[in-house]
């Protein structure tokens, strides 16, 4: 057996099987990575959404102190995850369909259409694959089996290395993730919310069982409040259904479709100036020079900025890039946000989104109309968690989908099958 036919060091059944393990996880790492990041995230953050959207629809204004110990109080503990499953399951789903949206669109906004051409598998000569090494015919399959694009097309546009092509093609990008992706979830979000809420809204349908009657000393003692039973998430999507139609999962959409759009939009591309401007750079040709063409397929993180150099660790820019992008977009489009989750709650007719900022700004009293001012402050209220929330939540989730990226390109299962060969 001469040197050339010899099987490669290690190169046994396991190690094909983690090569192509690899290079699936290597061609769905968007899915992964995103899916991976949502269900840890959102586990995390819901408590505090939780109580946001208790603030926002709030008669009162409890501090958030007070409001989470109610909650415990009068709920347990689990009333902080009040209606949990069902947006573990949407939410992530809904943020790997944006996650791929955004990426693919990027893609195809960035990409020069090229003019290699693919060979064919008749233009390898396979009567001479026993002379190559068993990299070599690992090479041979990778780019056969390269997998095609859903949506194979290149505009070439915005796909310069500077900070105005990379806000452009985010901005883009993000908003036809938002967009796309509320037609799906804006049903979801509202049963989520009413879920949320259940406990409130039973409270105030039934102020006379919570509320202890004045009776003389001679008379009966009053009928105690039956406990509350909190129906399944199937009881609230049948129980909308029946009281409005399939239209009333809908309630609110267009509030939906303007905080979504404009917000993901913002969101997407804060952070990837952000990121830009901490040094990350275009992965392509291996260099990370400024005149590189970016084509999509991701960026790398290069050398801080000089100013970043002494203070700031390379481990928490995601988290710190993901927290101020979630925070300062979700904030600028947080009244449409506070607007949307009191369409959900309420079984009102359905209005134009001025008229509803008006109403909640100025009153429904149109003789004796609320100040300015106040109105103003009553579509923020609730905004110190949410702001919490959307630090902690954005955070969380582009540190994950950062480090399960990273870890995806270092190919972990044919490295353990090698380890695994040498023990």
């Amino acid at each position: 057996m001469t040197a050339l036919s010899r099987p490669a060091p290690f190169d046994g059944p396991w190690t094909g099987r983690a090569r192509h393990l690899d290079e699936w996880l290597r061609q769905h790492k968007v899915v992964v990575s995103a899916t991976t990041a949502s269900i840890v995230s959102t586990f995390c953050g819901f408590p505090l959404d939780s109580l946001k959207s208790r603030l926002q629809s709030s008669r009162d204004s409890p501090s958030i102190g007070r409001l989470a110990a109610e909650v415990v109080r009068e709920e347990g503990v689990g009333g902080l995850w009040r209606g949990f499953p069902l947006p573990l399951i949407t939410i992530s789903i809904v943020r790997t369909i944006s996650f791929t949206i955004y990426t693919s669109t990027k893609r195809i906004l960035n990409s020069v259409p090229s003019t290699f051409t693919r060979p064919g598998p008749d233009q390898f000569d396979v009567s001479a694959s026993s002379q190559l090494s068993s990299r070599s015919s690992n090479l041979r399959d990778s780019v056969l089996s390269e997998k095609k694009p859903w949506v194979n097309v290149k505009l070439g546009v915005f796909n310069h290395n500077s900070a105005s092509d990379v806000a452009l093609t985010s901005l883009l990008a993000g908003g036809a993730s938002g967009s796309v992706v509320c037609i799906g979830s804006a049903p979801f979000e509202l049963v989520k919310v009413r879920r949320q809420l259940e406990y409130q809204i039973y409270r105030d349908s039934h102020p006379e069982l919570f509320r202890p009657p004045i009776l003389p000393s001679s008379a009966a003692p009053p009928t105690q409040a039956p406990p509350f039973v909190p129906p399944t998430t199937l009881q609230a999507v049948r129980l909308i259904v029946s009281t409005s139609g399939i239209k009333g999962l809908y309630s609110g959409w267009r509030l939906h479709f303007i905080r979504d759009t404009f917000g993901t939009a913002l969101y997407f591309a804060e952070y990837d100036v952000m990121r830009y401007w901490l040094g990350r750079r275009t992965k392509a040709k291996g260099t990370l020079e400024d005149g590189d063409k970016r084509d999509g397929s991701g960026d790398v993180q290069g050398d801080l900025p000089d100013w970043a150099k002494h203070w700031l660790p390379k481990g928490i820019i995601p988290f710190l890039c993901g927290s101020l992008a979630g925070v300062s977009s979700w904030a600028l489009i947080y009244p449409v946000d506070t607007k949307a989750q009191q369409r959900a709650l309420s079984g009102l007719e359905p209005r134009t989104p001025t008229a509803q900022l008006r109403r909640l700004v100025r009153g429904t009293d149109k003789d004796n109309p609320k100040p300015l001012l106040t109105g103003i402050a009553r579509l923020y209220r609730g905004l110190g968690v949410s702001m919490a929330r959307s630090m902690l939540t954005h955070g969380l989730l582009w540190t994950i989908v950062d480090a399960a990226g990273s870890w995806i390109e270092t190919k972990p299962f044919e490295r353990l099958a090698a380890n695994e060969n040498l023990s």
